[in-house]
């Protein structure tokens, strides 16, 4: 167990710091991470960097500037495919049989920082890398499977729209999301 003085986004300055979103390395603690999930903790302990080292996902972690090794928060992608028949009715004409995107998956963030905006930050971050694979290989949507109607709902916030047939699987036309990073 870690003490609140060791936890991200426990400063009494953390408005002032710095938060930066990099890729998962080595030297990031993934065990003190504590998102207040058992699942989601154990996949970034145990899972995040085999699926990194084996090329089937990358994790983007959040850090504050004065303590690098720390992580508030994280996300994973990776790419996919779906058929479009899933999508609502209205996008099901406007894109072609099977859809490439990119999947954002297990977002969360460390107790230490919830209500400070970092799920924000971390959704943002995921957008514009999002976009910038569009602009490489021409990706058509990203989408996020959510951990349940609490985490829909914040991606519904931001634009994404339930699958009829799955609820908890949202998508996010990259046409819709036009950031310039």
């Amino acid at each position: 167990p870690t003490t609140n003085s060791r936890r991200p986004c426990k400063t009494t300055s953390w408005q002032r710091t710095m938060m930066q979103v990099q890729p998962l390395t080595g030297s990031h603690n993934r065990q003190a991470f504590d998102c207040g999930r058992v699942e989601l903790n154990n996949w970034l302990r145990q899972v995040a960097r085999q699926h990194q080292d084996k090329g089937l996902s990358k994790t983007f972690v959040a850090v504050e500037d004065h303590a690098p090794e720390r992580i508030g928060g994280f996300y994973a992608l990776t790419l996919a495919e779906i058929d479009s028949t899933h999508l609502p009715s209205t996008w099901q004409k406007k894109f072609p049989r099977r859809i490439p995107g990119v999947r954002l998956g297990r977002l969360a963030v460390d107790v230490a920082c919830h209500g400070k905006k970092l799920s924000e930050l971390l959704l943002v971050d995921a957008l514009i890398r999002a976009h910038r694979i569009h602009g490489d290989v021409n990706e058509i949507s990203l989408f996020v499977n959510a951990f349940d109607e609490q985490a829909a709902r914040f991606y519904q916030r931001f634009g994404f729209e339930s699958l009829p047939d799955q609820p908890l699987l949202l998508f996010l036309p990259t046409a819709v999301a036009v950031l310039k990073p």
